[in-house]
């Protein structure tokens, strides 16, 4: 049973499955999907991020220095599913569920 849950295996998700990992806490992440950032694979071509790179990174992996200051979606999102298969244990610890729950 795992301490905590996460809701999405989007950036914010990623970023606190880090944070946790680095604290040492079980943890779950539920992506209604069964990819990695799935909203960011499926916004429009031209999108880039609104940030330079250097204040959008997971905790401890930084943009490829080939990327451009402003990094395109595709980049993105090949950033994020190399953040997941950098460590592992995010991925191991993903799971897809095909339900919402919402709030009355």
């Amino acid at each position: 049973m795992p301490d905590t849950v996460i809701i999405g295996a989007g950036p914010a998700g990623l970023a606190m499955a880090g944070r946790l990992r680095e604290a040492g806490q079980n943890f779950e992440i539920l992506e209604r999907s069964n990819r990695i950032a799935n909203s960011w694979q499926s916004h429009y071509e031209r999108l880039h991020l609104h940030t330079i790179k250097e204040y959008s990174t997971l905790p401890h992996q930084d943009f490829p220095v080939s990327y451009p200051q402003y990094v395109p979606r595709e980049k993105v999102v090949e950033y994020y599913k190399q953040y997941a298969s950098d460590h592992s244990h995010l991925k191991k610890s993903m799971h897809a569920r095909g339900t919402m729950i919402q709030a009355p």
